[in-house]
């Protein structure tokens, strides 16, 4: 019981481990185009976005707007349905969802 226990649990942190790999944020990157859905956040947290893209069965990719800089004061989400070519801009943070967390 122990031993299945632990291993479950090595299992558990092995997968988040792998997670939070294949969902690295890439800082001071824009993926323009491909925008599905687009919404203003409430605080400047990349992280939000990335979540609300893995949370939706879509989204193959997102930017995170930071305030200030292309949508005015607010922070804006930009959910993409493909995975648009990266440039590198201070503007944003983007990621792209890992082909584990994409629902069909």
């Amino acid at each position: 019981m122990k031993k299945s226990l632990m291993l479950a649990t090595a299992g558990l942190v092995m997968a988040f481990g792998v997670q939070m790999q294949a969902q690295a944020m890439q800082w001071n990157t824009i993926r323009p185009g491909a925008t599905y859905r687009s919404f203003n956040l409430r605080v400047a947290a990349p992280d939000i976005c990335q979540r609300a893209c893995l949370n939706d069965r879509h989204c193959r990719s997102w930017t995170y707007v930071k305030p200030y800089t292309l949508y005015g004061a607010r922070p804006r989400c930009l959910l993409k349905n493909a995975v648009p070519r990266a440039r590198r801009d201070r503007c944003c943070v983007s990621g792209v969802k890992s082909w584990r967390y994409r629902r069909y």
